[in-house]
């Protein structure tokens, strides 16, 4: 019976979909499925089509029928077969589930409307100092500039001893000409690990990457270019990473300690609230 109503559902709307290429709009229909005293409602038909394109709709219509269908009959057949203690048990869970949903729901809202997002210099540093065993580097990192140049600059040496010193007016000169460069980078305040370092130039080799690391300066040309590269600080593996490294994981540190701090206040409030107008008793 059941099957047999599917079918003419389906095929009648598959007739409306050919007809007017356009979801159900049949608003005098509430529903567009029953199975038992359970309906499909045209809303919650509607919705599940959504974003499906026109020459997709007839089969995502009789796929959603179909689960929706399925979904109510395995239900019911569940109730009627299924131990009661298991059913109940079900139940509990998803009862436990809601709540909880709930309750997190609320906190969360709380927290977001009240909580202080600004950083705190002084609890970075109380963070990072509390927790430097948390922040050993496990590789080499770097802060570092550097300048492609063609081969046929012809103020390399004047550029050479520019990023080799790399004062303020240096990095000032250096960046006023910086157009003339095939490549750069003049920010000395950003970190760069050791396989990232590698990845950018490939042309590092175990003595080359040591020598960068005891001399702080090193050039490499190729058929193509010149390459010029100075470290102006660094960090080995296996040494507390400095502080300025690690700052977004200190300050999510620092987030995430307020936040805990703010929901342990909201639900000591909320129970004393309770206590006080007697709506919570204590046996």
């Amino acid at each position: 019976m059941i099957s047999m109503y599917f079918r003419l559902f389906l095929l009648s709307t598959l007739f409306f979909f050919i007809s007017s290429c356009s979801y159900v709009t049949d608003k005098s229909s509430q529903n567009i499925a029953r199975y038992g005293e359970s309906f499909l409602s045209n809303e919650d038909f509607l919705s599940q089509m959504q974003g499906f394109e026109k020459e997709d709709s007839l089969l995502r219509a009789n796929t959603v029928i179909n689960n929706w269908a399925i979904e109510k009959i395995l239900i019911e057949r569940a109730k009627l077969n299924l131990d009661e203690n298991k059913i109940q048990n079900i139940e509990s869970l998803v009862a436990e589930y809601r709540s909880n949903m709930l309750s997190e729901a609320y906190i969360e809202a709380l927290v977001n409307s009240s909580i202080d997002l600004e950083v705190d210099s002084i609890e970075i540093q109380s963070l990072y100092e509390n927790n430097k065993g948390l922040f050993v580097l496990n590789d080499d990192i770097f802060k570092l500039v550097y300048i492609e140049l063609p081969l046929d600059f012809y103020d390399t040496y004047l550029v050479r001893s520019k990023i080799k010193r790399f004062k303020r007016d240096d990095q000032n000169f250096l960046d006023s000409i910086s157009f003339r460069f095939k490549g750069f980078s003049l920010n000395k305040d950003k970190w760069i690990a050791k396989n990232e370092l590698l990845q950018k130039f490939p042309f590092f080799t175990n003595y080359s990457y040591r020598s960068l690391k005891n001399y702080n300066f090193f050039q490499f040309k190729d058929s193509l270019s010149l390459y010029l590269i100075k470290v102006t600080e660094s960090a080995n593996n296996g040494d507390i990473s400095p502080m300025d490294y690690v700052l977004p994981t200190l300050e999510y540190m620092s987030l995430n300690k307020r936040k805990k701090d703010l929901i342990l206040k909201i639900k000591t409030d909320i129970l004393s609230d309770a206590l006080s107008n007697n709506k919570l008793e204590i046996y």
